[in-house]
């Protein structure tokens, strides 16, 4: 197809903001949002509510589910885990609905030594969240801006969570609210590998196994003690050997508490895990393995129980998404970069927006790598790079009548 006047001059637009980009990134990365960091989430949201706000969105904080207790991850405080929206859908434009969505948080300690977005070097910048997914928010604030500059208007919303990396538990409901009432979903989680998109993305679950013994003295009174660490070990080791992840299922358990003293038998132990699977029929696998590592009644000594909870449903590539996903891509051919589609096995909020109704792609925002790690980091050419097939694919999308 070839882009256009108008596109080239966004394209152009989008370039020009470069360093304002890597600024607008800096920022970002030093207001930390890790582990619930409340201030750090606080000031963060206060940031995009400036920038967005300017833009003519309504702005609302919505709050959220009850995240279940027995998950491992530290409960959230009472406001850290709330949910931004900016809604700019009454600009009385034609064209489909588009939600975009992203977090605000990271898996990185807010008090730790990774801290700051470092100066680039060899054409990358490290720095917690740079890639995953701060950088993509900045493509996505400077798309919006851009294309406001050139005047191309478009019903859109922004959507912004807080507790993504914990599972989305609390948000879930309100990010299937939005679903309801939007015609395309593009979520800017990091490109994958050298600048694909993720069309595909498996199912997840979390689970407790818990197991229950009898505390003695691990000397002398070994005998009448019954080793909950034992039971469970047990447990773990057979859910981990259907663990197959060449067939689509990845099983995987950490951390693991059990036992008070080394000279004590322990009376409790338990053990957090996480699944995934491709397949609704792997997921019935996975729930009766779960299962079939129960033993005993209430009271019974040993004892183990499972609590499982599918928190991402399986996001497949539908004939929507590929037709949206096409759209993406020509218009990455269009601008000289290369971009294909891809199935990933990692999971993001695209799975609940897509199972709520709402055609998503996926794997829209920045090129980086390391993610979730000391050394994270983004491809610094990718802000720009990313930040313009976003403006140009959300200019050909509102120039549709229909979804693709």
């Amino acid at each position: 197809m070839g882009v256009t006047s108008a596109e080239s001059r966004i394209a152009e637009a989008v370039r020009a903001r470069s360093a304002k980009m890597t600024d607008d990134l800096r920022t970002l990365v030093a207001m930390p949002t890790g582990c619930g960091h409340v201030e750090g989430l606080e000031h963060t949201r206060e940031w995009f509510k400036g920038r967005l706000g300017a833009l003519g969105a309504t702005l609302t904080r919505a709050r959220g589910g009850v995240r279940p207790d027995w998950l491992r991850e530290s409960a959230l405080g009472d406001d850290s885990a709330d949910v931004l929206v900016a809604d700019r859908t009454a600009v009385g434009a034609g064209g489909p609905k588009i939600l975009i969505a992203g977090h605000l948080d990271t898996v990185h300690d807010p008090h730790g030594p990774f801290q700051e977005l470092s100066v680039p070097s060899a054409g990358r910048c490290t720095g917690p969240g740079a890639a995953d997914m701060k950088g993509g928010l900045v493509v996505a604030l400077t798309a919006l801006e851009v294309l406001e500059h050139c005047d191309v208007q478009f019903p859109w919303t922004v959507v912004l969570n807080a507790d993504e990396e914990t599972g989305s538990f609390v948000s879930a409901e309100i990010l299937k609210r939005l679903a309801a009432t939007h015609d395309i979903g593009l979520v800017v989680e990091p490109a994958f590998g050298e600048g694909d998109f993720v069309t595909t993305r498996p199912g997840s679950a979390q689970f407790l196994l818990e197991a229950f013994g009898r505390e003695a003295h691990a000397g002398r009174d070994a005998a009448s003690g019954v080793s909950a660490v034992g039971a469970l070990c047990k447990a773990v080791t057979t859910v981990l050997e259907r663990s197959d992840p060449s067939s689509g299922i990845t099983l995987n358990i950490g951390p693991l508490e059990g036992g008070r003293a080394t000279n004590i038998v322990p009376g409790f132990a338990r053990a957090w895990g996480n699944a995934r699977y491709r397949s609704e029929q792997q997921r019935e696998v996975i729930e009766r393995l779960l299962h079939s590592v129960e033993c005993g009644a209430e009271g019974d000594i040993p004892r183990v129980r499972t609590q499982v909870i599918h928190n991402r449903p399986i996001k497949p590539a539908t004939a929507r998404v590929e037709a949206l996903a096409a759209v993406a891509v020509g218009v990455a051919a269009d601008l000289g970069v290369p971009a294909g589609c891809v199935a990933t096995g990692g999971v993001s909020d695209a799975n609940v927006l897509q199972a709520a109704g709402l055609p998503c792609l996926d794997g829209l925002g920045v090129r980086g790598g390391n993610l979730h790690r000391l050394d994270e980091f983004v491809v610094v050419e990718s802000l720009a790079e990313r930040a313009s097939i976003f403006a140009v694919l959300l200019a050909r999308l509102a120039a549709r009548t229909s979804v693709p």
